[in-house]
């Protein structure tokens, strides 16, 4: 499912000259640079084979949860023709005193069935845990996510720490499910990849601040429509401008799980997020 229709972006700088509106009225065609950047095709993690029954689908939410926390878009239940599949395979032995050794082996794969890397992750656990998953068995993951992520992640320097103005993205409003945390997340990851310096250490305060506010009609012949309002704002609060989204989805699909869905959105509106961070730099550069 993809979230890729931008209604408007509209700009309310003071005091400038007009500005342009590339995503005014029109949606960028499906192929267009602005709907494809680095990473946005996401990782698709399909239970983890070997395992028991509850602990293979455990495993793939743990893995897509470590992804994202490393700034990459990953869902155990969404893809695209561009998607990396990340396949685990899990083999188990007695290691006594009613534990078990767990190997897992991590394998992505391009779109074209490529192998790009593998990884490897072991843990000794309760033979129960293993049995019936849950938080238990997320070292499995988590220990192996940095170094998978970095076979998709983009190959642009990052920005220099001090010459850029800093932004913080707050979690969304009105979102059901996991969407507040799952669009801030998704924003945070797309906006790094613009080259954008989150604040993400301590003591550091925001130039900039993104907030999202989600709104979601009632279900007509299964479908409801989803808008999600983009506002860049200064740091004393004054609005700078808003990039507007809307798209229809199946009725109840984001009621838990946003997955992929919050990276379209996400990737879509990050190029009108820039654009409004880079013209108020250049209407007011002592601001940033």
């Amino acid at each position: 499912m993809r979230f890729i229709v931008v209604a408007g972006l509209f700009l309310l700088l003071a005091a400038c000259q007009p500005l342009p509106h590339p995503l005014e009225d029109t949606a960028p065609p499906p192929n267009s640079p602005l709907m494809t950047p680095p990473d946005s095709a996401g990782v698709m993690i399909p239970p983890v084979s070997g395992a028991p029954g509850k602990s293979a689908g455990d495993l793939a939410d743990a893995m897509a949860t470590a992804l994202q926390d490393n700034d990459v878009p990953a869902s155990t239940g969404a893809r695209n023709r561009n998607s990396f599949l990340l396949q685990g395979k899990a083999s188990s032995s007695d290691a006594g005193n009613g534990t078990v050794r767990v190997t897992v082996t991590w394998e992505m794969r391009a779109a074209d069935g490529t192998v790009t890397g593998q990884q490897e992750a072991s843990a000794t656990m309760p033979r129960a845990a293993w049995e019936n998953g849950g938080a238990g068995i997320g070292a499995l993951a988590s220990s192996a996510a940095p170094e998978l992520a970095k076979l998709i992640e983009s190959k642009a320097p990052p920005p220099v720490a001090g010459t850029e103005p800093l932004i913080a993205v707050h979690v969304a409003t009105g979102a059901p499910g996991d969407g507040g945390q799952a669009l801030a997340t998704a924003m945070s990851a797309a906006l790094r990849r613009s080259q954008l310096t989150l604040v993400d250490f301590p003591g550091a305060a925001p130039n900039f601040i993104v907030e999202a506010q989600v709104a979601i009609a009632p279900a007509i012949s299964g479908k409801q429509k989803v808008s999600i309002a983009w506002s860049l704002n200064r740091a004393d609060g004054a609005q700078i401008g808003q990039v507007k989204q809307e798209n229809a989805v199946e009725a109840g699909s984001l009621d838990k799980v946003w997955g992929l869905t919050a990276y379209d959105a996400a990737n879509a509106a990050a190029p009108g997020i820039a654009a409004l961070v880079e013209r108020a730099r250049q209407v007011a550069p002592h601001a940033s």
